[in-house]
């Protein structure tokens, strides 16, 4: 991988030395990140202790070349390592520095724009970040860019007021090339996008077919939900998954902003299983008053639960293929540093809660603070405790959290900025001495996490 990295940035040099004889503008971009961390996850409170001690580095060096305002490219590696890991931990890409199963080194985006003659139509082929769009809380639980994938997206500025996009993208987990052995989630999606003075808002429609292997178990809800619950191999389970939604945001009474989003989804396992489908919806709604001193908001979400007549665990949620949800910096994936290690809910399915925040509070110049507290709760079924999920992943009416979240930004100089996150969370979770949640463990701990980030951007 060292020698990848090598032959690619001498290849951007080369380019750059000879741009202007083969009529090629090569701009160079990166990002330096050194996160310096101190946490407990939240555990089972009979298990050792879960406090963590980390250095973490992250490198993303991409290049553009750009032929012509209609024409351009873009390539980006990505690289992550821990302080200390040996050197075989590191170049065998084992461990912390090998997010979502790459190598210490890979290629995180490999993309052309180009633009349809005499056309407003604007294409992007290879790799990148997709994701269906979110106004109040910045991510869609359903489909979020946490994963690069390989596609083609297409989009068009009809006129001021209305624009369209596609995509068709391929998330590839243990693929063949081969269609019966195939591993692949194929997502489809159409989206438009509306604009008038005050406000705007944008439906759209996606589709994923996915094959085996592309499913998790039921405590890991980065991806697709698995139906059988924490035990059963995802491998098996072909589905095609449907969703629908809308957002807006109205800024007529400006300073006064108003957002929302709302989706419906369902995952479709008959052909494959005979079980019942997976539906659910996701509402969130956030205000917010920006003052000279700072932007108060209000939000709130509600996810669909479970109810104890269930067949399978999640069944009632709203189905996900690597969806994000962005309602806190620990419990949940509202995090502004680079690697989280408190975080226990990505998506907030199954869920409900109110965040109410301060953010953009600044007294000196180059200084400024946010600070929050967010109160969440399950939807889903207390009975269905008997799942043997972990109620962090697996929220039922008498599960909550109370967290406190504090973050400081500061602007060193243009390039260079400090980050320091801090987020304690309370859990309140069912133990295994209260009726029927006899499958959980007697005992639960809070969770915490502080943490510095350095940012070199250029």
């Amino acid at each position: 991988m060292k020698k990848i990295l090598t032959l690619m940035l001498a290849a951007g040099m080369i380019c750059a030395a000879n741009s202007k004889a083969s009529a090629i503008d090569v701009q160079m971009d990166g990002v330096y990140n050194f996160q310096f961390t101190q946490a407990r996850a939240l555990q089972d409170g009979n298990e050792p202790s879960g406090k963590m001690d980390a250095a973490t580095q992250f490198v993303e060096v991409g290049m553009t070349f750009t032929a012509s305002e209609n024409l351009s490219g873009y390539f980006k590696l990505w690289s992550k390592w821990e302080w200390g890991l040996d050197t075989d931990d590191v170049e065998s890409g084992e461990g912390k520095n090998s997010p979502g199963g790459y190598p210490n080194a890979y290629v995180k985006l490999a993309y052309i724009d180009w633009k349809v003659p005499g056309t407003p139509v604007q294409i992007r082929m290879g790799r990148q970040e997709v994701e269906l769009p979110a106004v109040a809380l910045g991510k869609n639980p359903a489909i979020w860019s946490s994963d690069p994938s390989d596609g083609i997206a297409v989009s068009a500025d009809i006129n001021d007021n209305f624009a369209v996009s596609g995509f068709w993208t391929r998330y590839d987990r243990r693929h063949s090339w081969i269609t019966s052995k195939a591993q692949t989630a194929d997502v489809f999606a159409l989206l438009a996008e509306l604009k008038f003075e005050g406000f705007s808002f944008q439906p759209y429609v996606a589709f994923a077919a996915q094959d085996t292997g592309t499913m998790q178990n039921g405590n890991d809800t980065s991806n697709a939900l698995t139906p059988g619950g924490e035990n059963t191999p995802g491998e098996k389970y072909r589905n095609q998954t449907y969703w629908a939604g809308i957002n807006g945001e109205m800024s007529l009474f400006d300073p006064l902003t108003v957002k929302a989003d709302f989706v419906y989804g369902d995952r479709d396992f008959s052909s494959s299983t005979g079980l019942p489908s997976q539906h659910g919806y996701w509402f969130d709604g956030a205000i917010s008053y920006k003052t000279d001193f700072g932007t108060p908001e209000l939000a709130a979400w509600y996810g669909s639960g479970d109810d104890k007549n269930v067949a399978y665990p999640y069944q009632e949620n709203m189905p996900t293929l690597c969806g994000r949800f962005g309602g806190s910096y620990g419990f949940f994936n509202g995090s502004g540093l680079e690697d989280n290690w408190l975080m226990d809910n990505h998506t907030g399915l199954g869920t409900w809660g109110v965040r109410l925040a301060m953010s953009d509070i600044s007294f000196l110049e180059d200084l400024s603070h946010t600070i929050a507290v967010v109160y969440a709760s399950g939807t889903n079924a207390n009975d269905n405790a008997g799942f043997g999920l972990d109620p962090w992943k697996y929220m039922t009416h008498k599960d909550s959290i109370v967290e406190f979240d504090f973050s400081t930004t500061y602007e060193i100089y243009k390039n260079l900025s400090a980050y320091l996150e801090v987020a304690y969370v309370i859990e309140n979770f069912k133990t295994h001495n209260d009726g029927a949640f006899n499958a959980r463990s007697t005992k639960y701990d809070n969770g915490w996490q502080v943490a510095l980030q350095l940012t070199y951007e250029f």
